[in-house]
């Protein structure tokens, strides 16, 4: 009943696809133009899919059932905003986030201070497998860091971001570059191998840019006398001590020992939550007002008031919200054919791999602005292309790479995406800041199609699947 029910489930036409989907653009759109609500701007959203299912006679009770199926599979995601709302409030309660600040001001150069926040993100990311993680820990103590010593937060978040997504990019401990590969067909190492042909030379990019940007700030004259006046100013409001930094070594030891990532954030908040006890003098009942309203301070220095006026699980309420909206539209598009009759008509012409990576690259892009979800639009595009792939005589870590350098990397540029909604509301950063750094996943698919026309990093299989060189392919698909 099941398989019937599915074949006869009613799908868009590609005029219907079109017209949904760019009703649905030029809300968001100018919403942000006029400065209006993007939750609510997200919300409306399925006003318009009800109305469309109205009017082209759609069951919306069926369409809506796929929308809560797909909020569902990001409960997990929400969870992890708000443990981290419970964090920040604990860790700076704890003296944790000023420590960090502190210690960092005093030892790190405001010149390198861009490059020491995409190495150690990247670090860190590659040792949990994380990048949400990563963020979290790591992103917010180089947050603190480099907001202390006048760097652009956009520009820091930037940086953040690239360590954190290359790390978990290519780290054989996370969940995409495990799901990419097995949803392709083909193995992890080959998939983290053929990474390096795209991600590799994108991040020596990284490295470059960020160590240019970063010289711009010498920390000299006016500077040096704000980190200065901001280390006295964290110092005069709370303990500064290593007994602080534990639970910051604590969550990276648990997510290092691949602890999940929820009960590892509110264990270490716990355990902020006993050093502010402990070392700063906090009640019990200070504590949890902290975790879950925020950090509260007048300090008189602007620069730290900023930093420690956040955090609490009310701090992610918002951000919560507008991921379920998000992901609710992008499963409510996806269960109506909405992609897929929108790509259907490029199938058949893609006859070269140059041709195959940019559809494919098309197609995961889609998915990601679709569905609002990373882990969605490697589904979507591994199902729709990684037979085509093999259909070519193409190795399937070359589909499953491609996966990676759109659809895993891409939701930090579409600010609906719940990656987006994630690292704005973990690092305190607007997505309209750190976008324009995002220098990852900008120089990534360049370099993806750099290959894909010059035929490096391209791997050929036969009809049986055996790897084969580039000429005995071209005999056996002579079409390419």
């Amino acid at each position: 009943m099941d398989n019937k029910n599915t074949s006869e489930k009613k799908q868009v036409t590609f005029a219907q696809g079109l017209v949904v989907l760019l009703c649905i653009v030029a809300l968001i759109i100018y919403c942000a133009r006029v400065g209006a609500s993007s939750n609510m701007a997200m919300g409306l959203t399925w006003v318009i899919i009800y109305l469309f299912c109205v009017v082209c006679k759609f069951n919306y009770s069926e369409v809506q059932s796929a929308g809560f199926d797909a909020i569902r599979s990001t409960f997990g995601a929400s969870m992890i905003l708000l443990s981290v709302g419970m964090l920040v409030g604990s860790w700076i309660s704890s003296g944790t986030i000023p420590t960090m600040i502190y210690y960092g001001l005093a030892l790190i150069n405001p010149k390198i201070m861009l490059l020491c926040a995409l190495l150690i993100t990247s670090l860190m990311s590659v040792f949990t497998g994380t990048s949400y993680g990563s963020a979290a820990s790591a992103g917010i103590a180089m947050m603190g860091i480099g907001l202390s010593m006048g760097l652009p937060a956009g520009m820091l978040a930037g940086a953040i971001l690239c360590g954190a997504t290359f790390g978990d990019k290519i780290s054989p401990l996370s969940d995409t570059t495990n799901v990419c590969p097995a949803l392709c067909g083909g193995t992890l190492f080959a998939h983290i191998r053929s990474q390096l042909f795209t991600t590799g030379p994108a991040y020596i990019v990284c490295i470059i840019v960020f160590t240019i940007l970063g010289s711009r700030y010498s920390g000299g004259g006016s500077d040096m006398s704000a980190i200065t006046e901001t280390m006295e100013a964290c110092a005069a409001n709370f303990v500064i001590s290593p007994l602080c930094l534990l639970p910051m070594v604590f969550v990276i030891v648990l997510l290092v020992c691949k602890v999940d990532v929820i009960p590892a954030i509110m264990l270490s908040s716990v355990s902020g939550g006993v050093v502010s006890m402990l070392v700063q003098g906090n009640d019990f009942v200070s504590v949890i007002a902290h975790m879950w309203g925020g950090y509260a301070l007048t300090s008189g220095n602007e620069i730290v008031d900023k930093l420690m006026n956040r955090g609490g699980i009310t701090s992610m309420t918002g951000t919560v919200v507008l991921t379920l909206f998000a992901i609710g539209m992008g499963g409510m598009l996806e269960y109506m054919g909405v992609l897929h009759v929108l790509v259907r008509g490029i199938l058949d012409k893609l006859s070269s791999p140059l041709r195959l990576v940019a559809a494919t690259m098309l197609v995961s892009y889609l998915g990601g602005a679709l569905t609002a979800a990373m882990t969605s639009a490697n589904v979507i595009t591994g199902k729709l292309m990684s037979p085509i792939y093999r259909e070519k005589g193409l190795a399937p870590e070359v589909c499953s790479r491609t996966m990676e350098d759109t659809g895993t990397i891409g939701g930090v540029l579409m600010p609906w995406h719940s990656n987006s909604i994630y690292y704005a509301g973990v690092l305190g950063c607007a997505w309209a800041e750190f976008v324009p750094y995002c220098i990852l996943s900008y120089t990534v698919p360049i370099f993806s199609l750099i290959c894909a026309a010059t035929g490096i990093g391209i791997f050929y299989i036969n009809k049986e699947g055996q790897r084969i060189s580039k000429e005995e392919w071209q005999k056996l698909y002579p079409q390419n």
